[in-house]
Formats: structure tokens, C-alpha cells, sequence
């Protein structure tokens, strides 16, 4: 089955440019192609370093396609119950989420990015755009782009996106690194959808790390294995001190109940 879609995402501010450009033809992209399209597209428009959310895609919902010789991110990919399904189509996908959700299943991951549909129930409107690449992939980047808003570090972010327990963020880390740092074609990661059609940059909307920028980021990563210890410890750290600040709060306001109740009844 193939679905057609864009083969650019613009910004609000580029539409009116974009539509006095020539009508091109849309090219048909196959399932193995849609979420590598979508990764390329949504790091370009918001200035996530190249390769990263695809890196992402891959460790979330990659499986081995023996006709391409890759592992790709599989679009129609549900994780539940600690079992990863690969279905057919898209209908398919919905209908094992319905399935799922009536024997009473909640913690569902879906789509190109493994959205959890518990953890992040406004994502999406309905099963119809939770597996749609173009919105799971979207929601996906602009959940990683919060996070490196938030810790000012890629590879600190990337790992958030899966989870905020240090130990499970440390090891995600070291499992997406691997993929992100492998030279393209060396390990099998990289989608064989060279035959998509390379997907037009749209007008920036900011600065944006190119290739260039992208490996310079790489190199740090793999020259800095003692440096990648120490954040994972900070983690660590940062994590048992906001845990020991909010303890600490809570037993405050505890004294000052207690307190207050004991003024109260003398009087």
C-alpha cells in the first residue's frame, strides 16, 4: 500500500511564499520511506541536528527489512504489553490500538516515534492522526525540541525523550548514540529510501545545524566518553536533589499544619 504524501513541511510564514512557487508533482512514498521523509522534514524546520530524530525513529520503531538490507522505522509499529508489532497498513494499526484498549490496555506506544498515548493523551485527536507520520513525527520534534529547551544539550534531550529516570535515560543514551554516530550505510541504519526524493528545504525559521554542525557534535560525542559519565552522574544528581527539595518541602508544610493545629487548640 502507499500513501501520498508532501514532500516539504513549511512553516505559517512560508505558505504565501511557497504559493507562488511552480506546482510539482507529489511523489509517492512507500511505507518503508514515510517516517525517514517525515524525521528529515521535521529536523529541518525546527533546527534539530541532522539525523537525530531519525536516530530516534530507528531505536524507537526499527525493524529489519531483508529487501532493503536496513533496519527502518516502521510506521505502523504499536507497542504494548512489552511486545512490539509490526502491522501491514494502517488500518491494521488502528485496529489492534481498539483491540487493546478494549481488553483495557493503556500504555500504548504508536507510529514512526512511539508516541505513548498515556503519557501524552493531547497529542493527537484520534488514531487516524496519532498514525499519521507527518503528526507523530511532528509531535515527536517538538517534544525533543522542549526538552533541549529545557537541558541545552541534545544528547542529554534525546535521552529525556524516552524517559527522565537517570538509569533509564543513561542507557537509551548510549543505544541512540550508537546509531546516531554510525556512518551512513555502515551499520544498516540508515532507511534504503534514497530512491525518495530528497525533501526541499523550506525557508528557515531559525538558525539550523547542518550536516557540518551535526558531525562537529558527533566528534565531541564520541571524544568525550569521560565527559558523557560525568552528565550521566549529574543526572543522577540532579534528579536526587529535586526529589530531596520537594521532600523536604512537603515535611515544611507538614510542621506548619501541625503547628498551626496546635495554636488553634490552645486557644
Amino acid at each position: 500500500m502507499t500513501v501520498r504524501r508532501m514532500a516539504w513541511i513549511v512553516g505559517a510564514g512560508a505558505v504565501l511564499a511557497l504559493a507562488a512557487l511552480p506546482a510539482r508533482a507529489v511523489p509517492t512514498i512507500a511505507n518503508e520511506g514515510l517516517c525517514a521523509a517525515e524525521t528529515a522534514a521535521q529536523e529541518r524546520l525546527y533546527g534539530i541536528p541532522a539525523a537525530l530524530l531519525h536516530a530516534i525513529s530507528i531505536v524507537e520503531s526499527g525493524r529489519y527489512d531483508s529487501s532493503h538490507k536496513a533496519v527502518i522505522a516502521w510506521p505502523w509499529t504499536v507497542m504494548a504489553e512489552g511486545q512490539g508489532r509490526y502491522l501491514p497498513s494502517k488500518a491494521e494499526a488502528i485496529a489492534e490500538v481498539k483491540r487493546l484498549k478494549a481488553r483495557g490496555v493503556q500504555n500504548i506506544d504508536v507510529g514512526c516515534m512511539q508516541v505513548n498515548l498515556r503519557h501524552h493523551p493531547t497529542a493527537f485527536a484520534n488514531l487516524e492522526e496519532a498514525f499519521d507520520p507527518a503528526a507523530n513525527v511532528g509531535y515527536a520534534a517538538r517534544f525533543l525540541k522542549g526538552l533541549f529547551g529545557a537541558t541545552g544539550h541534545w544528547p542529554t534531550a534525546a535521552s529525556y525523550y524516552h524517559s527522565q529516570t537517570p538509569h533509564l535515560a543513561a542507557a537509551y543514551r548510549e543505544r541512540l548514540m550508537k546509531v546516531w554516530n554510525a556512518p551512513p550505510g555502515s551499520t544498516g541504519t540508515q532507511v534504503a529510501s534514497a530512491r525518495v526524493k530528497p525533501v526541499p528545504s523550506a525557508p528557515p525559521l531559525q538558525q539550523v545545524p547542518g550536516n557540518a554542525k551535526a558531525e562537529e557534535i558527533r566528534k565531541a560525542w564520541r571524544e568525550s566518553t569521560l565527559a558523557a559519565r560525568t552528565e550521566t552522574a549529574r543526572i543522577a544528581e540532579a534528579y536526587r536533589q529535586a526529589r530531596v527539595t520537594e521532600y523536604q518541602m512537603r515535611r515544611v508544610r507538614f510542621q506548619e499544619a501541625r503547628n498551626a493545629l496546635s495554636t488553634t487548640s490552645r486557644h
